[in-house]
Order: structure tokens, then C-alpha cells, then sequence
């Protein structure tokens, strides 16, 4: 048999008949196929999926569905793209085991128009994840008692996402908003340079409530849900997650404040959990510095990260604390675009809302006199407007 034929035969059977000295590295360097019967750790494909593509939310040891308020957000829960108050652009890069690595980038923007529920413009978001688990050698044994030796990329990933995203309630009376979001992802793995890699189409959706007045949200989403990867004639499962958290934001001194947020994460084809803690503390709109803990799993321990600002422009690092053999660490540059907005979608660095809330027909003491005054006319059609992107 040639090596060609070994070659062959390696990919159509999914390595499940491959020389045992080849499985074995194979699953040393690369996420090895799961068995017929799956549901445990590690017994899905496609586990890339389940690591921060955010060094922000990984410096906060992942508790993040309840936070969403960036471009980050679709890979956390979509419905923070109904947030986004300014086009967002970012790209991440995640050093990892050996010579694998990770880059991921992502773009976001609020859209020129109201969502499906009127109350809001809505906002959209793409991302593109590039994984390489770097090279396998294999070394195999032909009829004739010779050695062939060859070198693989072991395996590259690629997952390419859209999502939508939008406010779906209002309540100005107790400050209270809801959002709605999904992603539609393609997903394709390569194990071995094969020609006819599998590929899989998956959907994650997210549900948001903040409460401004006092700074509280919930959270919870779904995430890779859809159908699995075929090799071969095996069918692996997708790492299908299930987050619910909650998150506090406080403002301290000054322009510094302090978020806490805390999220349970249930693997559904992997009988798995997590449990996730986050701390951001925000020096002045300069400097944060994060703090998380990973818990119930087996990668569990502490994380840490720190972000700068500059303007529009932010680095964010992040590195995992948990053990010397799954340790990462992450680097992602954003940059927002500030001037591309309208007056309603004017951020601030609280939860409140970026729109100031309509004011009840009954003053209280606490209300301040409004003046009789009313604004030139260009002034409140200016409010109403649709912005205008000019790239």
C-alpha cells in the first residue's frame, strides 16, 4: 500500500483505524474524536468554541452574559448588540498549548433603522474565528517494512458568525428594558489537511434585562446549537452551552466604578458545568483591572486582565491562572468609532440609559424646575434623525 493509500484510508475512517502510535499523538496535540456513546468532558467537537474570544470577559473569568455591553457581546450573548451606541472593530489574538493558536476578529455597529418592535435602532455584528491546533507528524509503517514520515496541520477550525440584535421592551416608569439577539454561524473543522472537511450550521440566541436605576442585569443565552460535524461516517455533537448570570454596576468616586458579575454555564452534551466570577474596577475611563474565578470544571481557577484606554482606541490583556498546562493568554486591540453617532445613542459609563427618560406627568421634590424655554426647531428633529455612516 502506498503512503497516498495510507493517507486516504487515515481520513475516510475518522482515524479510527490509523496506526495506534498515530491516534495517540493525534489526541495529544489535537481535540480527538469523541466516542459513539458522548456525554462527557471533552466528548464533543469543535472545543474551541467554548474558549474567550474576549480578553475583557476572560480577565472576568468568563462571567460575561450578563454584562454584553460590546462588540464582544454576540460570542456571549447576542442581544448586547442592541447596545452598540457606536460601530465597534476589533481583532484578538490567543496564544495557546504548544504552537497553537487562536485569532479572532469582530465588528459591530448600531443600524440606520428602528428594530421590529419600534422602540429602538437595532444593532449587528460579525465575526470570523481562525484556530490552528499546529502540526502532527506521522510516522507509519508500509507492508514492505519501510517508513514514511509526514507532517500535518493537525487541525484548523473556522467559525464565521452574524448577528441581530435589538430592544424588545420599555419600561421608563421602573427603568427596566429588555433585548432580544441571535447569531447564525458557519462552522467548519480540517483535522489533517482533508479536502472534504465537515462543515456545520449552528444558531445562538440571548435575552437581556437591565435595570438602570440601580444598576443590575440578567442574562442568559444559548450557544452553538445545530448540527454536528460528520467525520468520516461518526457524527460529533457541538459543544451546545446553556449561560445564565447576572451582573451590578456602582459608580465609586468620581468617573470609577466597579462591576460584579456572576454566571453558571451548563455544557448540555458534555453532562458538564461551570460556575464563573468577575470583577472590573474602572480607574477614571484610563485604566480597569480585572479579576475572575472559574470554578466547577476541570480547567478551574483564578484569571486576571487589565485594559487601557486611549480615546477611542482600547487594549485589552487578559491570562488564566488555573494550572501550568491550560494557562492562555490574550491580547485584543478595539477601536470605537465615536464620531459615527446621533444624540440618542450618546454612552455613558453607567447602565443608564444613553437617552435621558421621559419624565413623569406628576413632579416630585426631587424633580428640578424645567425651563419654559423650548429648543429651536432643527433641535428636536435632530434628536429623531437617522445617523449617517460614512466610511
Amino acid at each position: 500500500m502506498k503512503f497516498a493509500d495510507w493517507k486516504r484510508t487515515i481520513k475516510a475512517r475518522g482515524l479510527r483505524n490509523a496506526p495506534r502510535s498515530a491516534v495517540f499523538l493525534a489526541a495529544m496535540l489535537v481535540i480527538a474524536l469523541p466516542p459513539a456513546f458522548a456525554g462527557g468532558p471533552g466528548s464533543v467537537g469543535m472545543q474551541v468554541l467554548k474558549t474567550d474570544m474576549s480578553p475583557r470577559a476572560a480577565g472576568m473569568g468568563g462571567a460575561f452574559v450578563a454584562v454584553a455591553d460590546d462588540v464582544y457581546s454576540m460570542n456571549y450573548n447576542p442581544a448586547g448588540l442592541a447596545r452598540l451606541y457606536n460601530p465597534e472593530v476589533s481583532a484578538m489574538y490567543l496564544a495557546g498549548f504548544d504552537d497553537s493558536t487562536l485569532s479572532h476578529f469582530a465588528f459591530g455597529m448600531p443600524l440606520p433603522f428602528l428594530g421590529m418592535a419600534g422602540l429602538e435602532k437595532s444593532g449587528f455584528g460579525m465575526s470570523l474565528m481562525l484556530s490552528d491546533a499546529g502540526k502532527f507528524d506521522y510516522n507509519g509503517i508500509l507492508p514492505d517494512g519501510s517508513v514514511v514520515s509526514k507532517s500535518y496541520a493537525a487541525q484548523k477550525d473556522l467559525a464565521l458568525a452574524f448577528g441581530y440584535g435589538e430592544k424588545v421592551y420599555s419600561d421608563d416608569r421602573n427603568a427596566v428594558d429588555q433585548y432580544l439577539g441571535a447569531n447564525i454561524k458557519y462552522i467548519r473543522s480540517t483535522l489533517l489537511e482533508d479536502d472534504t472537511p465537515p462543515s456545520a450550521v449552528a444558531v445562538d440566541a440571548g435575552w437581556l434585562l437591565t435595570k438602570s436605576d440601580i444598576g443590575v442585569s440578567v442574562g442568559a443565552s444559548l450557544a452553538n446549537f445545530g448540527s454536528g460535524l460528520k467525520y468520516g461516517s461518526e457524527i460529533t455533537k457541538l459543544p451546545s452551552t446553556i449561560r445564565l448570570g447576572a451582573a451590578y454596576q456602582h459608580t465609586t468616586v468620581r468617573d470609577q466604578a466597579i462591576l460584579l458579575s456572576l454566571e453558571g454555564d451548563s455544557y448540555v452534551n458534555e453532562a458538564q458545568k461551570s460556575l464563573r466570577f468577575g470583577l472590573e474596577y474602572q480607574f477614571q475611563s484610563i485604566f480597569k483591572l480585572r479579576l475572575g474565578y472559574r470554578g466547577v470544571e476541570d480547567n478551574k481557577g483564578f484569571t486576571m486582565g487589565f485594559g487601557l484606554n486611549y480615546g477611542d482606541l482600547a487594549l485589552d490583556m487578559s491570562l488564566g491562572l488555573a494550572n501550568a498546562v491550560y494557562n492562555a493568554s490574550q491580547v485584543a486591540l478595539s477601536y470605537k468609532f465615536s464620531g459615527v453617532t446621533a444624540a440618542k445613542y450618546t454612552k455613558t459609563n453607567s447602565y443608564r440609559d444613553p437617552e435621558p427618560r421621559k419624565a413623569a406627568p406628576s413632579r416630585s421634590k426631587y424633580q428640578t424646575p424645567r425651563s419654559s424655554h423650548k429648543p429651536a426647531g432643527g433641535q428636536e428633529n435632530k434628536k429623531d434623525a437617522d445617523f449617517l455612516l460614512l466610511y
